[in-house]
């Protein structure tokens, strides 16, 4: 009885060895069969990638499209190329303010042109009115000195009237009324002339006035600040400049400063503003002076005399001044 047990286990035994050694050899086919499938696949996709390559109309195609793709590429670069062109360069100069920002006592020249052209009526109103640029330009000096003598009372004024020749009319006062009087005075005269020489202006300011001088200006405020405040509207005579040596004189010093108002007529090629715009411009080559225009608007020239207003030693750079009131987000 045992021993038949034991004969029918040996048998199962080996039936099932025999069933794994049959399993496995199953399973090593089916893997190089699975092998075999892969690397014909793989030789398949060569032979139809060759034969592609082989076929002309593919290899034309292939071409035209690295063509098509090298040729946008090249525009792409072309245009990015005209962009660059196209932009113009801007270089921004960095300035740097040598004297402290305080509100010491200025000396304001007022240099006024007294031409024909500043005695005819250019300026319109909105309500219709004309008005001679002279006119308008009394009233805001009269406002312009009232306002800064508000400020600070220390603050002094003289005054050179712009004919053929330039001429010192009234000396540095601190009375506002004293200039305003002097200013109500004055009047166009009727002659023309083709230029004007700078040189001659700035030979008489510097006869007049004394530069301040302070042995640290980078620390030590000065005692006063010379500001020179021109008023021009010729707007079909140049300005040029002959001898520059006082002009360099004056504003190589850190407390000298030329603020500019141009009064002119409508730019066309009859007349010469821009020139003249460009000439004046051309002084600030710092970027701490002033220069404002005007044409038949009343309103923009009140407002560049009110922009005036700030002490050249504190006030911010033209470019970076900012006078619109932005609605609040709430």
């Amino acid at each position: 009885m045992f021993l038949e047990m034991a004969e029918q286990s040996t048998i199962q035994s080996e039936t099932l060895k025999e069933k794994g050694d049959l399993y496995s050899k199953s399973t090593e086919v089916d893997r190089n069969l699975l092998e075999y499938d892969i690397v014909d696949a793989t030789e398949d996709k060569s032979n139809e990638s060759n034969e592609k390559s082989k076929d002309p109309t593919n290899v034309h195609h292939t071409q035209l499209e690295q063509m098509t793709l090298s040729n946008s590429q090249d525009k792409e670069s072309q245009n990015e190329e005209e962009k660059e062109r196209e932009s113009p360069v801007i270089e921004e100069k960095v300035v740097d303010i040598i004297c402290p920002r305080v509100n010491c006592p200025e000396k304001i020249i007022i240099c006024l042109d007294l031409s024909s052209e500043m005695d005819k009526a250019t300026f319109k109103s909105r309500s219709g009115d004309k008005f001679a640029p002279l006119k308008l330009v009394k009233r805001a000096l009269g406002i312009f000195c009232h306002t800064k003598s508000r400020i600070d009372k220390r603050h002094e004024y003289a005054l050179v009237v712009l004919q053929e020749t330039p001429m010192w009319v009234c000396d540095f006062t601190n009375n506002p009324k004293e200039i305003i009087s002097i200013l109500e005075d004055v009047i166009c005269s009727t002659f023309e002339t083709e230029t004007f020489d700078l040189s001659c202006l700035f030979d008489l300011i510097a006869e007049k006035i004394s530069l301040p001088k302070v042995q640290e200006p980078r620390i030590i405020p000065p005692p006063y600040s010379i500001r020179m405040l021109f008023l021009y509207g010729r707007s079909h005579c140049e300005i040029t400049a002959g001898n520059k040596e006082n002009q360099r004189l004056l504003q190589s010093s850190p407390h000298f400063f030329l603020d500019a108002f141009y009064i002119h007529l409508p730019p066309s090629d009859d007349n010469q503003c821009q020139e003249i715009f460009n000439t004046i411009c051309d002084w600030d080559e710092q970027g701490l002076y002033y220069v404002f225009e005007a044409s038949k608007n009343p309103t923009k020239l009140y407002d560049g005399f009110a922009q005036l207003l700030a002490h050249p030693l504190q006030r911010p750079l033209q470019k970076d001044c900012a006078y619109k009131l932005k609605p609040s987000m709430q």
